[in-house]
């Protein structure tokens, strides 16, 4: 090339190469992406034998000795890589077992489904849960039911994220029914409240209330434990009922919500605690608030810090008061 055409070349704009480095996306071949499927599913050999210089046309039958060969080979790369995923929840279940653990008897057939339903999760957010329910079913057998280990692979990663966040108004099996703009405003939307219905994790009959009755007989009194919180409701009347409408979790739902809090990845949210007192106060009752510092279970708190005596106003968010 001439010394003249080189001059003629335009400077480079870093930036504008730069981002237009970014939008690249490199095309992928229908056969490569089939490819990569069956390559993570059954091994390489069978890969291989779909797709070696053979373009769209059908692959010719084998003679039995090399479906044979293909077959134990598939075979290794699935029991090689369901046994890595054993091993590795195993592993990382060492470090999160219990202290002590209940002496209630095991279920003989909930192990071999666990492991069955466990073996096929690669992602580690997923591995995760998978240690975490195998730790609770150590420390307390039962505490996973079996229908949790049949939908839970089922489930995608973005089912699981709003699940997660769903499980962070969790009350043992039901959140408080609150207006849709509340839990709009935290991405838990009309439509993925019916996702989370169609997956089986939220009841599909939403004109629900639970209604409470006092823990003692000399006044009313009642505790809803909501992650870190203890939020205690009382009222002079011992026969007095308070009621909440509400969203109920099912069995499947529930268990993950607890597995979520075990996990600790759930955080209790200030305005939803405020938005429960402005409904007791409607009520006529007095609401005060407690830290759990340690649970006992994921129903009993082994110790809690002292209550304050919380009250929402129109005009101020909150007050409280210590006692």
């Amino acid at each position: 090339m001439a010394d003249d055409d080189i001059d003629d070349i335009p400077d480079a704009d870093p930036e504008t190469d730069a981002a237009e480095a970014e939008t690249v996306v490199t095309p992928v071949k229908p056969v490569a992406r089939l490819g990569e499927i069956v390559a993570a599913a059954l091994g390489s050999t069978q890969r291989e034998w779909l797709t070696k210089g053979l373009g769209d046309r059908l692959p010719p039958p084998d003679s039995d000795k090399a479906l044979t060969k293909r077959a134990a080979a598939r075979i290794d790369h699935e029991t090689l890589r369901r046994q890595a995923v054993i091993d590795t929840i195993l592993y990382r279940t060492l470090s999160i077992l219990p202290k002590e653990v209940d002496p209630g008897p095991m279920d003989p057939d909930w192990a071999p489904r666990f492991f069955a339903a466990a073996a096929d999760s690669q992602d580690p957010e997923r591995q995760a849960i998978w240690c975490r329910m195998l730790a609770m079913e150590v420390e307390r057998p039962g505490s996973i039911p079996q229908i949790v280990l049949h939908r839970l692979p089922g489930l995608s990663p973005d089912v699981l994220d709003w699940m997660r966040l769903f499980a962070g108004f969790a009350i043992s099996n039901f959140v408080v029914r609150l207006p849709d703009t509340f839990f709009n405003e935290r991405g838990l939307t009309s439509d993925v409240l019916l996702l989370l219905e169609e997956y089986g994790l939220l009841r599909t009959n939403r004109d629900l209330s639970k209604i409470f009755r006092s823990q003692v007989s000399d006044r009313f009194s009642t505790n809803l434990l909501y992650i870190d919180k203890v939020i205690r409701v009382t009222h002079a009347d011992p026969g007095k009922e308070f009621t909440l409408q509400s969203y109920r979790l099912t069995e499947f739902g529930a268990t993950l919500a607890r597995v979520f809090l075990e996990e600790g990845e759930l955080a209790s949210d200030t305005e939803y605690v405020i938005e429960i007192v402005k409904l007791a106060q409607k009520q006529g009752f007095m609401v005060a608030q407690a830290d759990i510092l340690a649970r006992a279970s994921d129903q009993i708190v082994a110790k809690h810090s002292p209550f304050c005596d919380i009250v929402a106003l129109t005009q101020s968010p909150l007050r409280s008061a210590t006692r």
